[in-house]
């Protein structure tokens, strides 16, 4: 049975996210092609080029990531909390760590990727996370302001000390301490927006 068209592009961003994780931008197409069991033109059929590829590798990651925040229900400080364990879950990890050092690295030599991961990465996931925080704003959940200022906050929050621990090769609380400082960072961010 011949595989569908969607299903073989699928399976070369799957390959890629692996590569593109082990060695960074600088992973060759054959070798996206050999982990994916296609043809290197089996690639370009699909991508015209591999900083396209790698979009596409970065939109579905991201992607992922604001679907844990549209699908979870609950209280929203749990909402907030399954949302941080994913976003964590995925940027904490030593080849999420190396490939931020390679992207920071390679930015100024390609400025168009290094915007396509910003506006794909940090900025779509902030928006999502924005919208989400409007919504509680609206219901009374949290008070009204700046929901966009609210999701950079919230994000800088829950990843940006830890992964500057992890650039720096410093390790992270065990498992159980770290789930609560997560909660406790949490608590205090809903602390600052809660209503008087």
């Amino acid at each position: 049975m011949e595989e569908k068209a969607s299903d073989c592009r699928q399976r070369i961003v799957t390959a890629a996210l692996e590569v593109f994780r082990e060695c960074g931008y600088r992973a060759s197409v054959d070798r996206v092609a050999q982990r994916a069991g296609v043809a290197r033109q089996t690639i370009y059929n699909h991508f015209t080029s591999k900083s396209v590829l790698f979009s596409a590798v970065l939109q579905e990651g991201c992607a992922a990531h604001r679907e844990r925040l549209v699908t979870c229900e609950g209280a929203l400080a749990e909402r907030l909390l399954h949302f941080a364990l994913g976003l964590q879950a995925n940027l904490l990890t030593p080849t999420s760590i190396n490939l931020h050092r390679l992207l920071t690295h390679e930015a100024s030599r390609f400025p168009e990727l290094a915007g396509q991961v910003y506006a794909n990465g940090v900025e779509a996931t902030a928006q999502q996370l924005a919208a989400v925080l409007a919504k509680a704003m609206t219901n009374g959940e949290l008070r009204e302001d700046d929901p966009k200022l609210a999701a950079d906050i919230f994000l800088d929050v829950i990843v940006s000390h830890d992964r500057q621990r992890l650039l720096f090769c410093m390790p992270l609380a065990e498992a159980e301490a770290q789930l609560q400082l997560l909660r406790r960072r949490i608590e205090v961010f809903l602390r600052a927006y809660r209503i008087e």
